[in-house]
């Protein structure tokens, strides 16, 4: 049960809010996005920067019904360059594909930033560190896609925030959160065309890396990008036939009247039990009055 749990845990994606769902366009557009690195990250007198380790967490958001969508995707593990004291730079260079029909405004990427430490223990231990609202949809009809490069400037605090009452509007952040000063992360995003042929095989709003293995698409060959999403082959197809197929369920349909009827006549008896119970109660009171 332990591999389907952590197969399920791995698979689990949050659907869009139903209304927002309602106002998807026909197509499907295809995107790329490239972080590149984090410039003016404040390295603090007691960490170590080569003990230091980053990583970037994107999920979808929709800022109008506040509710975080799809699934997290999560880069690898990065060092900081720098000295105690002083800014450092984190250099990244992931790239990350998707494709969805929620090609609105409100639709955003939240990228957040965080820090890495192993315990005592071994095991891992993570810090959120700041986090961004990252623009991907101009919401104009001729070009919904907000392409190009730009810096994106981090906030304070935890991605959480943007779940409370008062930062319902997304314009009402620079009022409420505090900046982080000076850190900022460079990204591009792109249409990437690319995915058309394999979009059958990668469903909607889910962020997936070039090193990711996706079934259906050709592994990458290329050691040193290890992108197979870049431009990405299908694998080649075959027919088959299955016969006799039989699925049996745990428990059956059998099983599951049957010990529904146990456990209803069970809460049944131990109702008339404590009945039981109340009226000698009342009875006794009323022969003995105090």
């Amino acid at each position: 049960m332990s591999d389907w749990k952590n197969t399920f845990e791995r698979n689990r994606v949050i659907p869009p809010h139903s209304q927002t769902a309602r106002q998807a366009s026909g197509s499907s557009p295809g995107l790329q996005l490239v972080f590149k690195q984090i410039d003016g990250l404040h390295i603090k007198q007691s960490e170590s920067p080569p003990s230091l380790q980053y990583q970037l967490r994107v999920t979808l958001f929709d800022s109008g019904h506040q509710l975080f969508f799809g699934r997290t995707w999560k880069s690898g593990s990065h060092s900081v360059s720098g000295t105690q004291g002083q800014s450092g730079r984190v250099l990244f260079n992931e790239v990350v594909y998707f494709h969805t029909s929620l090609c609105l405004s409100s639709v955003v990427a939240v990228v957040e930033l965080v820090s890495l430490s192993t315990r005592a223990d071994g095991s891992q231990d993570a810090v959120g560190s700041g986090f961004g609202l990252l623009q991907l949809f101009t919401g104009h009809a001729d070009s919904s896609i907000s392409q190009g490069e730009g810096r994106l400037s981090l906030f304070n605090g935890t991605p959480r925030a943007l779940l409370h009452p008062t930062l319902k509007d997304p314009l009402q952040l620079n009022a409420m959160l505090s900046v982080m000063e000076g850190s900022q992360l460079l990204y591009s995003i792109q249409p990437h065309p690319a995915l058309i042929p394999i979009m059958h095989l990668l469903p909607p709003n889910i962020l997936v890396s070039g090193h990711d293995s996706i079934p259906g698409v050709v592994s990458s060959t290329d050691t040193g990008t290890a992108d197979a999403l870049r431009k990405p082959r299908l694998l080649k197809s075959f027919s088959c036939v299955l016969e006799g197929l039989r699925v049996a369920l745990f428990p059956s349909m059998e099983v599951f009247e049957s010990d529904l009827l146990q456990l209803l006549n069970r809460d049944c008896q131990n109702t008339l039990i404590e009945r039981s119970i109340e009226l000698f109660s009342d009875t006794f009171r009323c022969q003995n009055p105090a």
